[in-house]
């Protein structure tokens, strides 16, 4: 098992914990957690597979049903579903920063071996990390977190554009895809720590 798939399973298994959150705070039942969890989860990766024509990976085993059933039965025995602040705590939000990061540059390396453009490939990017996010937040009527609060999708965009920079000048490879992962983690958690936001429309 590679660095990538081990920093993958913890960021799914953090993105399900915020979905498992969402649906405690919505009082939905076990089959509505579930779903709300399973989508930030896997949603993003499986429309990232449906646009570049593939099966979604999520349908061909039973590895996303079996981790977001033990987070679930994890976080409930852990009485998280009684705390209101889960987000808020270190280890959740390096994990989610984790997930974050991983998931953008699965997507972008699928685009470059898709050879798609830059555009292409950032898109791919910010699907993979976020569109679960999205759907989840659509799914219990809420306005998508990342679409008013910090810099959340802005890592992932960066994050292709920085690994596309890269094949494009031929300096991809196992250390620049790492040295992008660990570039765009800091910058993540020093936008969370500082608060940093994208400017409002109407304050420009």
């Amino acid at each position: 098992m590679d660095l990538f798939t081990i920093v993958s399973f913890i960021g799914s298994a953090a993105f399900a914990l915020s979905g498992y959150v969402v649906g405690v705070r919505k009082q939905l039942d076990i089959m509505g957690v579930f779903i709300v969890s399973m989508l930030p989860a896997y949603g993003g990766g499986a429309m990232r597979d449906v646009l570049l024509g593939h099966t979604p990976a999520v349908l061909s085993d039973m590895t996303a049903f079996i981790l977001v059933c033990v987070v679930i039965a994890v976080a409930t025995l852990m009485g998280l579903n009684k705390n209101d602040r889960v987000e808020n705590k270190l280890w959740f939000v390096v994990s989610d920063s984790i997930g974050l990061v991983a998931f953008a540059i699965t997507g972008a390396l699928m685009g470059i071996a898709a050879d798609l453009s830059l555009f292409g490939v950032m898109v791919l990017a910010f699907v993979t990390a976020s569109g679960g996010g999205i759907l989840r937040d659509i799914l219990v009527n809420e306005t998508p977190t990342l679409l008013k609060s910090d810099i959340y999708g802005s890592i992932a965009l960066l994050a292709a554009a920085a690994l596309y920079g890269l094949h494009t000048v031929s300096l991809s490879g196992d250390i620049t895809t790492v040295l992008v992962f660990i570039g765009a983690l800091m910058l993540r958690l020093a936008a969370y720590h500082y608060k940093w936001r994208l400017p409002l429309i109407n304050a420009l």
